[in-house]
C-alpha cells in the first residue's frame, strides 16, 4: 500500500464583501480555513480541514512540524494510530492540546480522503456507512442578529430556493430583540418551520432568560448557552426542562463529552469533524451519543471539505442524524476554490458519490485567497 510522504498545511482566507456577521462574541470578517494535504508515494493527494482557531497559521504550522514525524511514512488507513499516538503525545500530556488537536481534525480528514482515492470508494463505503440521504437545517454564518423583516428574508430565501423546513437563528444579542426575531420568524413561517438557535456562548447575557419564551415559540434546541468551562450551568438549564440544550463545537475528544453526557449536560450532542480530531474522533462521540439515546447533530466548520466529511460521518454513525447545511449565498470555500460534496435539494443532503470525500480542491485558484493572520473576530474597541 502507498504510504504518506509528505504533509502540509496553508491558510486561505476569503473577506466578506458586503457586511461583517455579526454573532455574540462579535462580528466576523473573513473566513480562514487550514487547508491540510497528504500526498502519497503513488501520487494520490488526500484534503482536510482544520479549523482556524482564531490562529490559524499556528494550527498550520503544527501540522508542518511536530505532526510531521507522526503521519509521514505511515499508510493513508492508519488514521487510528495517528490518533493514538496524537493524543498520548500532545492532547492529553501538552500545554497545546488544543493546537494539537485541530491540526489532528484537518490531518485525519486528509487521510480519509487518501485512502478513500487509493481504493476507489466513498470514505463512508470504507465506514461501513450504507445511508446516503438526511434531514438538515440551515445554519452557517447566516440568520443573525438581522432587523426581523430582513431575517425573515433571509429565511424565505432558504425555504423557496432550496426548500428548507428547518433552520438556526442567531441569539445572545439582547432579550428583547431575540425574542422578538424568533417571535417574528415564527409568526411568519407558522408551525412548519422547525426552529432552533445558537447563543455562540452567550457572551453578552444569560440567555436562559429567554428560556421560557424559546419554549412558548416551540425552538427545537437551544445551542451553546453558556462557554464551555462551565458544565454544571448546562445541567441546570437542562434540568429545568424548557428547551432541549445542545453543545459540543468547543468541545475536546470522547473523553470530554463523555464527561458532559456523564454529568447530563447535553439534549444534542455537536462535536465538529474539524475541531474534534476528525471522523475518527466523532464516531467514538457520535458512539457515546446512541448509547446515552441523545440526539446527534454535528456543527459544521467553513468549506466543503468538513461538509462533505460530516456526511459521511453522519452514515457511518447510523444515518440518524441531522445535517446543518451553510446558507450563506456565497462561500468560494463550498462552491469555488473548492467545490462539490453534499447535494442539497429538497430539504435534504445527499452524499457524494466519488472517492474519498468527494470533493475537488482547485490548486491553481488557491493564490485568490491569500491566508491572513489573528483572529477573523476583531476585538470591539
Amino acid at each position: 500500500m502507498p504510504r504518506i510522504t509528505s504533509l502540509d498545511a496553508r491558510v486561505v482566507s476569503y473577506r466578506f464583501d458586503n457586511r461583517p456577521r455579526p454573532l455574540s462574541l462579535g462580528s466576523a470578517l473573513r473566513r480562514d480555513v487550514v487547508l491540510v494535504r497528504v500526498v502519497c508515494e503513488d501520487g494520490t493527494v488526500g484534503y482536510g480541514e482544520s479549523f482556524h482557531g482564531h490562529a490559524g497559521s499556528a494550527v498550520a504550522e503544527i501540522v508542518n512540524t511536530t505532526m510531521q514525524e507522526v503521519v509521514v511514512g505511515r499508510e493513508a488507513y492508519e488514521t487510528l494510530a495517528v490518533n493514538r499516538e496524537t493524543f498520548a503525545r500532545f492532547i492529553l500530556s501538552a500545554g497545546m492540546s488544543g493546537g494539537f488537536l485541530l491540526a489532528l481534525s484537518g490531518i485525519d480528514l486528509a487521510m480519509w480522503d487518501a485512502w478513500g482515492k487509493i481504493k476507489g470508494e466513498p470514505v463512508h463505503h470504507l465506514l461501513g456507512g450504507s445511508a446516503t440521504d438526511f434531514a438538515l437545517y440551515g445554519g452557517g454564518f447566516t440568520l443573525g442578529f438581522q432587523p426581523p423583516p430582513e431575517l425573515a428574508e433571509e429565511v424565505g430565501r432558504m425555504r423557496d430556493s432550496f426548500g428548507w423546513q428547518a433552520v438556526k437563528l442567531r441569539i445572545g444579542d439582547s432579550p428583547e430583540r431575540d425574542v422578538a426575531r424568533v417571535r417574528h420568524i415564527r409568526e411568519v413561517f407558522g408551525e412548519e418551520l422547525s426552529i432552533m438557535v445558537d447563543a455562540n456562548l452567550g457572551h453578552r447575557y444569560d440567555v436562559a432568560r429567554v428560556a421560557p419564551a424559546l419554549a412558548d415559540l416551540g425552538v427545537g434546541w437551544l445551542e451553546e448557552p453558556y462557554a464551555p468551562g462551565s458544565p454544571a450551568r448546562f445541567v441546570a438549564l437542562r434540568a429545568r426542562g424548557l428547551v432541549p440544550v445542545a453543545a459540543g463545537e468547543n468541545l475536546g475528544g470522547a473523553h470530554e463529552f463523555a464527561d458532559w453526557i456523564d454529568r447530563g449536560a447535553l439534549d444534542v450532542v455537536q462535536p465538529d469533524v474539524s475541531r474534534v480530531g476528525g471522523i475518527t474522533e466523532a464516531l467514538r462521540i457520535a458512539a457515546l451519543a446512541r448509547a446515552a439515546n441523545l440526539r446527534f447533530a454535528p456543527h459544521i466548520s467553513h468549506s466543503v471539505l468538513n461538509h462533505a466529511a460530516t456526511l459521511h460521518l453522519l452514515s457511518a454513525a447510523g444515518g440518524d442524524g441531522v445535517f446543518e447545511a451553510d446558507g450563506s449565498v456565497e462561500n468560494p470555500f463550498r462552491d469555488g476554490v473548492l467545490s462539490g460534496g453534499p447535494v442539497l435539494a429538497d430539504g435534504r443532503a445527499s452524499l457524494p458519490t466519488e472517492p474519498g470525500l468527494g470533493v475537488v480542491v482547485d490548486e491553481g485558484a488557491l493564490h485568490r485567497y491569500p491566508g491572513e493572520t489573528g483572529s477573523p473576530f476583531p476585538r470591539s474597541r
